[in-house]
C-alpha cells in the first residue's frame, strides 16, 4: 500500500451512522471512549485509514454529529481535504446535517461525497424521497456536483459503489500546496508508558522528521521528535495532509493541550490579532456588528475574540455585515493563540452557541487598527490580499501591514523555512512597483509607498517647524533629524544610516532639498532660503571678536553670555549658525575653538622643535592644561594630529 496525503472526514446528524459507515468500510471502530460506547453516541473525534483498490491508503477523521460537540467537529473538519456527508434515508436532512454543511462550506472544503445510510431500513421510495432532499440541500453548496450514494453498513449493498467513488474523488481533488513551515494543529495528547509524551493531529503544511526540533504553540515549549506514525506504522518523516502521530521529548503532556499547534523551530509567533476576509452564512438569523464578541475555531482552537470591522456600513457600526455579505475583519482573540496564514476558520455566537460565518485568515500576527484612515487603508489591503493570496502577496501584505519592517522582521512573520523565503522574497522585489513598496538601506529594510509618504510628510514638517524657528541655518543634519523622527515613533527599526539613505530617497524624489556644508549633507525643505536680520548678524559678529580676543583661553556659552549680556537662546543659536560655517566648534568641556584658533594652534605645532606633549604645548601658548588637552584631543579627532603614547605628532600633509 502507498500512503497517499489526503484526509477525508465524515459530517452530519447524530445517529446518521457515521461511525458505522467508517467501520464498515475500514474495518475500524472510531469510538475509542467507554462512554461514547456506553451511550452510542461519538463525543470525541475518531481516526482510521482505509486502503482504497488502487493500492492508495488515505486517512478518515469522524466527527461527532450531536449540536453540543459542534467545537469537536469544526476541529475535525478543518484539516479535511474532502468530506463525506451523511445522511439517514430514514430520516432525511436534519439540523446538524445543515450546520455541518454550512461548516464545510466555510472551511473550504471544496469536494465530497454524500452517502444516504441505512438503506436496509427502509424502502426504495422513502430512499428516493431522501435523495431529492439531499439533492436540494447541497444545490449551490461546495458538494453540488457530489455524487448521491445509497448504502447499508450492515448488509454492504452500495459500499462497493461509494469506494469506486471515493476513487475517482482522489483524482478529481488537486494535492495541496504547502510552501509554509511545518505546523501540525494537536488534537489529541496522551503519554504512553516507555514512549512519554505523544500529539497527533492533521499536518496543515510542511513536512517534519525524526530528529528535528519543534516548538508547541503559543506558549513556546522546546521539544525534539523522537519518532513519527502515520496510521500505527513509524514513518522516517511526514507531510501537508498527513494523518500523523508524534512521539516528542523534553515535554510533558502536561505542557501541552487540544489546540496547541506543533510548528517547526522559530517559524510562528502567538498572535491575538489577525486580520482576516469574513463571509455571513445566508442562513444567519443576524448580521455581525462591530466589535461582537463570538467563539472562533480555527484549527483545533476554540477561542472567545471580538471581530472588529474593517469597512462599517455607512448607516453606522451598529448595521454591521449582514447575512450573507462579508469583509475585511480583524479578530482579536482575550488570549494568545498560533494560527497559520491562510487557515479557515468559523465563527458562532457566544451565546446562543450557533454558527454565523467563517472565512480566511490572512495576516496571523496583524497590527490592530487604530482609527478611520487605518481601518481604510487595512480594508483596501486585505481586499487585494483575499482576491490574490500566494506567498508573494502575502509577503507585500506584511510589509504594508508593518508600514516599516526589516527583512529579518518580515522572514520571523513569513511562516516559511528560510530558502523558500529568499526565493519569494527575491521574486517579491521584482515587482516592488506592482506591490507598492521600496527597499532601502544595509538591513535590507522595505517601507510601503504609504508609510513612506507618511515618513516624508513628517519629515517636512519637522524641517518647517525648524525653519521656522531658525531661519538662518541651512537645514538639519541627519543625525539630528533622525533623533526628531525617532523621538515621534516614526522610524520603526531603521538605523541611523539607514534613514539616512531614505532621506536620499526623499531627495531624489524632490521632497526635500540637499545642500553640502563642511562636508556634511544638511535636509532642507525645497523651497526654503535662508534669511538673516542684522542684530543676529551683528551678534554673530561680536561673538566671533570675543572668541578671537580670549585667544587660548577658551571661552564657554556662559562666559560669552556674560561678556555681550545676551540670552542662551541667542549665544546658541550665534554658536550653531557659525558651527555651520564651521568658524566655531564646540569641543571637549563646551569649549568654544574657532577656525582662527585652530589655524594658529597648527602653527604653532609645526614650530615646536622635538616631542609634541600637552606640557610642552602649555608652556609655548601659556595656558593651562584645562585648554591644550581638549584642544589636542580635538585635533586628534580630526587626523590633524596623531597620539603615540603621550606624545604627538602632525599628519602628514599638515604645513610645517
Amino acid at each position: 500500500m502507498m500512503e497517499h496525503p489526503f484526509i477525508i472526514g465524515t459530517a452530519g446528524h447524530i445517529d446518521h451512522g457515521k461511525t458505522s459507515l467508517v467501520k464498515a468500510i475500514t474495518g475500524m471502530d472510531c469510538d475509542r471512549l467507554d462512554e461514547e460506547k456506553r451511550r452510542g453516541i461519538t463525543i470525541e473525534l475518531g481516526f482510521a485509514h482505509f486502503n482504497l483498490p488502487s493500492g492508495r491508503t488515505v486517512s478518515i477523521v469522524d466527527v461527532p454529529g450531536h449540536e453540543r460537540f459542534i467545537r469537536q467537529m469544526a476541529a475535525g473538519a478543518s484539516g479535511i481535504d474532502a468530506v463525506m456527508l451523511i445522511i439517514a434515508a430514514t430520516e432525511g436532512v436534519m439540523p446538524q446535517t445543515r450546520e455541518h454543511l454550512d461548516i464545510l462550506n466555510l472551511l473550504g472544503v471544496k469536494s465530497g461525497l454524500v452517502v444516504l445510510t441505512k438503506k436496509d431500513l427502509t424502502d426504495d421510495e422513502t430512499v428516493e424521497i431522501a435523495r431529492a432532499e439531499a439533492a436540494d440541500l447541497i444545490r449551490g453548496t461546495c458538494l453540488s456536483e457530489a455524487a448521491i450514494i445509497p448504502v447499508s453498513s450492515v448488509s454492504g449493498e452500495g459500499l462497493d459503489l461509494l469506494v469506486n467513488e471515493m476513487e475517482s474523488l482522489l483524482d478529481r481533488t488537486p494535492a495541496r500546496k504547502s510552501l509554509g513551515a511545518f505546523c501540525l494543529p494537536i488534537d489529541r495528547v496522551f503519554s504512553k508508558k516507555g514512549f512519554g509524551s505523544i500529539v497527533t493531529g492533521t499536518v496543515y503544511q510542511g513536512s517534519l522528521a525524526e530528529g528535528d526540533e519543534v516548538q508547541i504553540m503559543p506558549a513556546g515549549a522546546a521539544a525534539r521528535v523522537r519518532s513519527l506514525q502515520s496510521h500505527g506504522a513509524k514513518s522516517a518523516s511526514v507531510h501537508a495532509g498527513q494523518r500523523a502521530a508524534i512521539n516528542l521529548s523534553a515535554v510533558s503532556q502536561e505542557e501541552m493541550e487540544r489546540g496547541d499547534m506543533v510548528c517547526a523551530k522559530g517559524a510562528f509567533i502567538p498572535t491575538d490579532c489577525m486580520s482576516a476576509w469574513i463571509e455571513m452564512l445566508p442562513s444567519a438569523r443576524e448580521g455581525l456588528s462591530h466589535w461582537q464578541r463570538v467563539r472562533l475555531h480555527v484549527g483545533t482552537v476554540d477561542v472567545v475574540a471580538r471581530i472588529s470591522l474593517l469597512r462599517l456600513n455607512a448607516a453606522g457600526k451598529d448595521k454591521g455585515y449582514p447575512p450573507g455579505s462579508g469583509g475585511p475583519v480583524q479578530i482579536l482573540t482575550e488570549s494568545k493563540i498560533t494560527v497559520a496564514a491562510g487557515q479557515r476558520f468559523v465563527i458562532r455566537f457566544y451565546s446562543p452557541l450557533v454558527t454565523i460565518g467563517g472565512g480566511r485568515i490572512l495576516l496571523p500576527n496583524a497590527c490592530p487598527a487604530r482609527n478611520k484612515a487605518n481601518r481604510t487603508a487595512r480594508a483596501a489591503a486585505l481586499s487585494d490580499l483575499a482576491g490574490d493570496f500566494h506567498p508573494a502577496s502575502f509577503l507585500a501584505a506584511i510589509i504594508h501591514d508593518r508600514g516599516i519592517i526589516d527583512a529579518g522582521g518580515l522572514f520571523e512573520l513569513s511562516q516559511m523555512e528560510k530558502k523558500v523565503f529568499n526565493v519569494v522574497l527575491s521574486g517579491l522585489l521584482q515587482e516592488t512597483e506592482k506591490y507598492k513598496f521600496l527597499e532601502f538601506g544595509k538591513a535590507r529594510v522595505f517601507i510601503s509607498d504609504a508609510a513612506f509618504a507618511a515618513v516624508a510628510l513628517t519629515t517636512g514638517k519637522i524641517l518647517e517647524k525648524f525653519h521656522l524657528e531658525y531661519g538662518e541655518l541651512a537645514g538639519l543634519e541627519g543625525e539630528k533629524l533622525y533623533a526628531a523622527m525617532d523621538s515621534a515613533g516614526n522610524t520603526g527599526k531603521v538605523t541611523g544610516d539607514d534613514f539616512k539613505e531614505l532621506l536620499g530617497i526623499m531627495a531624489g524624489k524632490k521632497i526635500i532639498a540637499t545642500v553640502v556644508m563642511q562636508e556634511k549633507t544638511i535636509y532642507r525643505c525645497v523651497d526654503f532660503t535662508q534669511s538673516l536680520d542684522a542684530k543676529f548678524t551683528a551678534l554673530t559678529e561680536k561673538v566671533i571678536k570675543e572668541v578671537a580676543a580670549a585667544g587660548f583661553n577658551l571661552l564657554t556659552l556662559p562666559e560669552l553670555e556674560e561678556k555681550l549680556g545676551a540670552s542662551s537662546a541667542d549665544i546658541k543659536r550665534a554658536a550653531a549658525y557659525l558651527r555651520e560655517r564651521d568658524e566655531l566648534r564646540m569641543i571637549k568641556d563646551g569649549l568654544l575653538f574657532s577656525r582662527e584658533m585652530k589655524e594658529k594652534l597648527l602653527d604653532v605645532l609645526a614650530s615646536m622643535k622635538g616631542d609634541i606633549t600637552v606640557a610642552s604645548l602649555r608652556d609655548v601658548i601659556g595656558v593651562s592644561r584645562k585648554y591644550t588637552l581638549p584642544m589636542l584631543e580635538f585635533l586628534d579627532s580630526q587626523g590633524l594630529t596623531q597620539r603615540i603614547g603621550d606624545k604627538r605628532v602632525l599628519s602628514r600633509g599638515i604645513k610645517a
